[in-house]
C-alpha cells in the first residue's frame, strides 16, 4: 500500500501574517500602573513575610539534650513541645539560631516563646514555635 503525498492529504494553506493594533500611551500607562498597585496590595496582605509573632511568657525544661526536646508552659496554662535545636533565641544582648544558651537540663527556666499559627490544607491551624528569649 503505497503512502500518500502529505500535500494531498492536508494541502498547505498560508497562514495570516501577524497583526498589531495599535494601543494608546495613556492605555499601556494605565495598564502599568493598575498592574503596580495591584501587585503591591496583593504582596503586602499575603500570609508570609512581616508576620508578628504571638509572644507567650512562661517557664521551659530541656528534657532531653541529645534531641533539643524541650517543654513551654505558659502563665496561662498553655503547654507546648518543641524542639530547641530548632529555634531561632536571643538573650540579652546576643542573637543565635539553635538551642538558647539558658536552656540546661532537668531546670526551668523562665523565658518567652515566640509562635505562629500556620494553616493547613484541611483548614486546621498548628502552633510553631519560632522564638525564644532568655
Amino acid at each position: 500500500m503505497p503512502v500518500p503525498d502529505p500535500d494531498e492529504v492536508a494541502p498547505r494553506r498560508s497562514l495570516p501574517a501577524w497583526t498589531t493594533t495599535p494601543v494608546p500611551l495613556g492605555a499601556a500607562l494605565l495598564a502599568v500602573v493598575a498592574s503596580a498597585v495591584g501587585g503591591t496590595v496583593v504582596g503586602t496582605n499575603l500570609p508570609w513575610g512581616d508576620v508578628p509573632l504571638t509572644v507567650e511568657r512562661g517557664t521551659a525544661l530541656l528534657q532531653e539534650p541529645s534531641n533539643g526536646l524541650t517543654s513551654f508552659e505558659g502563665d496561662d496554662g498553655t503547654v507546648i513541645g518543641l524542639d530547641a535545636d530548632a529555634l531561632l533565641w536571643s538573650a540579652e544582648s546576643e542573637h543565635g539560631e539553635g538551642r538558647p544558651p539558658c536552656l540546661r537540663e532537668g531546670r526551668e527556666v523562665a523565658v518567652e516563646l515566640g509562635y505562629r499559627w500556620v494553616g493547613l490544607p484541611d483548614g486546621g491551624s498548628s502552633l510553631t514555635p519560632v522564638w525564644v528569649g532568655c
